[in-house]
């Protein structure tokens, strides 16, 4: 279920938030899950470590520092499944950027471990999206 590809390597999953108690909370969860996370403070780290480490989906805690500018440029870089999580109110309009699901705060790491699970089952797509 946490396989990637043809290898025992478990999924890889980027986590993007401000916040380190935030980050550490649901990295716990989702480690315990027996994925491999990688944490970014910011949309900038994350895009590079999005560059740096091919994870097979990305986790974006809202409010970021440039808001929805943050969230545009890592979906632009990415055909990858993204959750946002975030309050109730920003749902519908993420989720038109082309969020894959939306988690809404306070955040249930039992919850946010399921979503992972449900769109990691779905068809793999291509990890980066090809230079224009």
């Amino acid at each position: 279920m946490t396989q990637r590809g043809a290898t025992s390597r478990p999924a890889c999953i980027l986590f993007v938030e401000k916040e380190e108690a935030l980050r550490l909370n649901s990295l716990g969860a989702l480690e315990a899950a027996g994925y491999e996370v990688v944490t970014a403070a910011d949309a900038m780290d994350g895009l590079k470590k999005l560059d740096e480490t091919h994870p097979d989906l990305i986790i974006i805690e809202l409010p970021m520092e440039n808001g929805e500018d943050d969230y545009l440029r890592i979906r632009q870089a990415s055909y990858l499944p993204i959750i946002v999580v975030g309050s109730r109110e920003e749902a519908a309009e993420i989720l038109e950027f082309g969020a894959d699901a939306y988690v809404t705060e306070p955040l249930s790491p039992v919850e946010l471990v399921a979503r992972v699970r449900a769109l990691l089952r779905r068809k793999p797509r291509p990890r980066i999206n090809p230079a224009p």
